[in-house]
Formats: structure tokens, sequence, C-alpha cells
């Protein structure tokens, strides 16, 4: 099972895709709740990403988020650092995401 720290250090790979100029503009009038639910933690972390940022994230979860992502932290680890495709995560069903279409694949600017 993943510590805390080792979470913080994945959410804070995705925070970091933020500081990317490029990343940023793609998040340009995007303003939305999210949260992240680690399996195999048995935790949940969010955040809000508004004015092309994304602020700190933090342990818990809504009751409503706009978007959430749901995986355990060694398939969010391969996704952020490019050896496993969220794609071919998603169709082998380790990682689910809701929310509408149109905000996850805004989302995939972080992934």
């Amino acid at each position: 099972m993943p510590t805390k720290q080792d979470i913080q250090k994945l959410l804070d790979m995705v925070r970091k895709k933020c500081d990317d100029p490029t990343k940023r503009a793609k998040l340009a009038g995007f303003d939305r709740t999210l949260e992240f639910k680690l399996t195999d933690a048995a935790a949940s972390f969010y955040t809000r990403v508004h004015d092309q940022k994304m602020d700190p994230f933090t342990e818990g979860s809504l009751e409503k988020p706009n978007l959430q992502v749901i995986t355990d932290s060694g398939t969010l680890k391969g996704i952020l650092e490019g050896s496993l495709s969220p794609l071919d995560a998603y169709s082998v069903g380790k990682l689910k995401a809701k929310g509408s279409m149109t905000d996850l694949l805004k989302l995939q600017v972080l992934m």
C-alpha cells in the first residue's frame, strides 16, 4: 500500500503539468473540481482547476466533483511517467473516469 508521501508525489506530478505554458493555455476557461480516488490507498484527494492553474490537493472527497478519476497508485504513476497509456489503462479497467466527455478530454492535458 502506498504511503501518503508516495501519493503526494504523484499528485504533485499532476500539478506540475499545469506549470507548462502550452498545457496551461489549453485550460483557458476551464473551472472544475477534480477528485482522484486511489483504490489501493483507500483514499481520495481533490482540487480545483481554474484560471489556468490547479489548487493544491486536499485529502478527502467531494460530494459531487465535476470530474472523478478512479485508479490505483501504480497505474497513475505509469500514466504520469509515460510508461502506460491512459487509453490502455481505461480499456482494461485500471482507470475509470466520471464526468462530462468534454471535461474528460480537457483533463487529458494533465495526464
